[in-house]
């Protein structure tokens, strides 16, 4: 199995989700419940980070971004095989304008 790490920002992308659902819209089990879902797909990403494919966007599947999805949300995720790790680089809302978002910030997350 993958050992792994989250960018900054990812870790800010999870930890706004979370206080938007759990506060913001007033629902603590609703946000419980989408981060249990996510540690459920973290887990399956470090057995088999493989079995997503690479995203849709040329650019970005050429710096070997990967997604997998959570109830109404992407992880994305770069493999390092030499490092044997995982690396979850953002965590965005599917109503999101994600693939502009994931350029805006690949600085920050490759």
């Amino acid at each position: 199995m993958f050992d792994h790490v989250f960018s900054k920002i990812a870790e800010l992308d999870i930890d706004q989700s979370y206080a938007y659902i759990k506060d913001t819209l007033e629902a603590p089990m609703a946000a419980e419940n989408l981060f249990s879902e996510l540690y459920e797909k973290i887990n399956e990403v470090l057995k088999n980070p493989y079995k997503r494919a690479l995203v849709q966007d040329k650019y970005l599947a050429s710096l070997g971004i990967r997604s997998i999805n959570v109830k109404n949300y992407h992880l994305y995720y770069t493999i390092d095989e030499k490092q044997n790790l995982i690396n979850f680089i953002r965590f965005l809302h599917q109503l999101r304008d994600r693939i502009t978002i994931l350029k805006g910030s690949i600085d920050e997350i490759i």
